[in-house]
């Protein structure tokens, strides 16, 4: 598909609603902005997997010290947290 927008004067932009279906753009996906020649090139950023986020955690975590149950109990209630949002955004 090829469209286009306008940007507005505070430098933002309105994608078409039929564009965000498909690749399932809702409010508060990030994207990411490419510079390719004289173009721009944008793609949702996927969200981290449970894998990604116990990795981050426990990385944070780690650097002085092995984690404890308590570190493991945190990551678990984030991994819950972005579940639950996950979740409520999709309602």
């Amino acid at each position: 598909m090829t469209t286009t927008i306008n940007v507005t004067p505070r430098r933002q932009l309105a994608l078409p609603e039929e564009f965000c279906q498909r690749k399932r753009i809702k409010p508060g996906t990030a994207l990411r902005v490419t510079e390719v020649g004289e173009g721009l090139y944008v793609t949702p950023i996927p969200e981290p997997s449970e894998k990604e986020l116990k990795q981050v955690i426990a990385a944070a975590g780690s650097l002085t010290r092995p984690p404890t149950a308590e570190d493991e109990q945190r990551v678990q209630r984030t991994i819950d947290g972005f579940r639950a949002e996950k979740r409520r955004r999709r309602s």
